[in-house]
């Protein structure tokens, strides 16, 4: 039944529509501050006590099709921002932060985060996150330090960097991803974990403070398989 109704939204967004809407602006208990100078573009999507501040102009938010967001908040303080966050997504206790200018913050297609997770991107950078990635709780994404490092000139050291996580890539719970890291598909980072560098191989465990590889030639399910 369930796949039937997931399957007959696909094909009909359209014709529910409503539905989501009369659940979302009445019955969920959602939170919308996005004057007329910004876009949000939702789908036939299910909030529930999630929050959205938008400052600033030409931001636009996204969300499609299935996707399902608790306990959520999305902040943009800033100009040309956008957030996107693709077909059947699943979101809790997750905050998406954006400051300054032409950020995004990119969330692929099945991909799901299930407890509290902080994704902020800065200085026109951004974190793209591939599809049916696996988040666990406690996990921080930043793509800047939101302070300056310099030199004894003055110059400044810690530019901001994009943060890319490929498809099917697990994060663990208390894992730290900091400025420039890639991770490449079909990988594992274990708990606890800090990343801040680009990973190229596929198929690995990261796991350490920094981390490092671990193990090669693996993979996951997110079903328990004996």
């Amino acid at each position: 039944m369930k796949q039937k109704i997931i399957t007959y939204v696909k094909n009909h967004p359209k014709n529910i529509a409503f539905l989501f809407w009369i659940y979302n602006h009445i019955l969920g208990f959602n939170r919308i501050m996005i004057n007329s100078k910004n876009s949000i573009d939702i789908g036939a999507v299910l909030l529930n006590k999630t929050t959205f501040i938008v400052k600033g102009i030409n931001n636009t938010i996204i969300i499609k099709d299935l996707s399902r967001m608790k306990f959520c908040k999305i902040n943009i303080n800033g100009n040309n921002n956008r957030i996107i966050i693709n077909e059947e997504v699943y979101l809790c206790n997750t905050e998406l932060q954006i400051e300054d200018n032409d950020n995004e913050i990119s969330i692929g297609e099945h991909t799901s985060i299930n407890g509290t997770t902080h994704l902020a991107a800065i200085e026109g950078t951004s974190i793209i996150i591939g599809n049916d990635c696996m988040f666990s709780s406690d996990i921080q994404f930043r793509t800047g330090d939101s302070h300056s490092i310099i030199d004894l000139g003055g110059n400044r050291l810690n530019i901001s960097e994009d943060i890319c996580i490929g498809n099917h890539v697990w994060i663990g719970t208390q894992v730290t991803c900091l400025k420039g890291v890639h991770i490449a598909s079909n990988c594992i980072v274990g708990a606890g974990s800090l990343a801040n560098k680009k990973f190229a191989d596929e198929n690995v465990i990261l796991a350490g403070n920094p981390a490092r590889v671990v193990k090669r030639q693996v993979n996951w399910l997110r079903e328990r398989i004996l």
